[in-house]
């Protein structure tokens, strides 16, 4: 009672939702029982949006930590990666990470403790430590920065083995032991040949692509030692592949207009189902409990697919103006959001067992990355115009308040 009288004094405040949000978690953690029932019905969502306008260059990456705390971005020709803390109930600029090129990529540890950053030539390896990032190891594929330019890197979900890809067609497998990053094992395919890597759920397997030898090869942890378990060929070059939250099912997605599902079936992987579009396929995701696809292309469409009953079958087709850039899923499950070079983001949500879109959101320029926060009603874009938007999802009745759309 006390909590509600507190927020209803600040109803009209700016900064509501934010003091919303942390009297929420407040609230759970001093209560001894709780119970609750569907008190609300929604048709519609609005949002409140933040902008940051601090790049010098178009934002490609824009994504919270997952504790929330922080949101790292990068942009296509500043040599910097950027961290937002938000304080006092706005974002502020924490810390540029410097590096030596422009910066390719960024993502954070499992824990949200640790960062990587990837440039140019190099990777770079942040440990959050009395509330300053520090920077911890330094990771390149040879000695010549140059002649083996480093494209992107991963943690594993327990944050022990971090991969790296080279533009030469390696992959590194690196273990952190004795506070130290050493290279654990090199995965070589063929030249130019490695373009992504993945590990799996479980931190058991690593999924690695090729754009030459046309294949997908899973590779497994056993005793310590990581070799190659299982080959899955394609006929065109595979531009990524991704694990389900259980490890059991493998999406890969070739350089053409589709995307093969995969399902293990004791020791082999076995294909399910193919994905088709019109156009390349950009983006790729799982929802968090492995029950839902949805993919974006460039034919201006994200198709969401429904596993039912062992069976992949495609739900809806969401439909924009220009090429879908990325999707990805909050992490209830229950909405994903789709970035366009339209100019819009646009957020659906599962209604009444159907999926539907709830919001479209208006950018003055194509918007080229969107994902949720660890608060399902917090949400990052990224823009063309330089700027990162950081969006909270609000309430918004219907005008004859007759439909239920989505619950609290």
């Amino acid at each position: 009672r006390e909590t509600a009288e507190q927020l209803d004094n600040i109803l009209g405040d700016v900064h509501f939702p934010e003091v919303l949000f942390f009297s929420i978690p407040k609230l759970l953690l001093n209560s001894n029982e709780l119970t609750y029932q569907n008190t609300a019905t929604i048709r519609h969502l609005g949002v409140v949006t933040t902008t940051i306008r601090r790049h010098l260059d178009v934002v490609r990456n824009a994504s919270f930590s997952p504790d929330g705390k922080y949101i790292v971005t990068t942009a296509s020709l500043d040599n910097a990666v950027k961290l937002w803390e938000l304080k006092g109930g706005t974002w502020q600029e924490k810390v540029a990470l410097r590096h030596p090129t422009w910066v390719m990529g960024a993502s954070f540890s499992s824990d949200g403790r640790l960062l990587v950053t990837v440039s140019r030539g190099i990777c770079k390896i942040w440990r959050l430590e009395d509330d300053q990032w520090q920077e911890k190891a330094a990771i390149q594929h040879s000695r010549s920065v140059r002649t083996i330019p480093m494209e992107s890197a991963s943690f594993s979900p327990d944050g022990k083995y971090l991969v790296t890809i080279s533009g030469v067609g390696s992959a590194k497998i690196w273990w952190h032991i004795d506070d130290k990053w050493q290279e654990r094992v090199t995965i070589q395919l063929s030249v130019r040949g490695v373009i992504d890597a993945q590990f799996s759920p479980d931190g058991r397997h690593l999924v690695t692509t090729s754009s030459v030898d046309r294949t997908v090869k899973i590779w497994e942890l056993d005793d310590g030692q990581w070799g190659e378990k299982f080959v899955i060929r394609h006929p065109c070059s595979v531009r990524n592949a991704r694990f389900s939250p259980d490890g059991k099912h493998l999406v890969t997605v070739t350089t053409g207009a589709t995307a093969k599902l995969w399902e293990l079936e004791g020791d082999q992987w076995q294909k399910k189902v193919i994905i088709k579009h019109s156009d390349t396929m950009n983006d790729v995701h799982f929802s968090p409990d492995g029950k839902y696809l949805v993919t974006a292309s460039d034919d201006n469409t994200a198709k969401l697919l429904e596993l039912e009953g062992g069976q992949w079958r495609e739900k809806v087709t969401i439909w924009h103006s220009g090429q879908v850039e990325t999707t990805s899923f909050s992490r209830d499950g229950k909405l994903f959001v789709t970035a366009s070079r339209d100019c819009t983001a646009k957020i659906c949500g599962l209604v009444g067992g159907k999926w539907q879109e709830i919001a479209t959101i208006e950018h003055s320029k194509a918007v080229t990355n969107a994902s949720f926060g660890p608060n399902d009603y917090q949400l990052v874009t990224a823009c063309d115009d330089n700027t990162i938007n950081i969006w909270v999802l609000k309430n918004k009745e219907n005008d004859d308040n007759s439909e239920l759309v989505m619950s609290l």
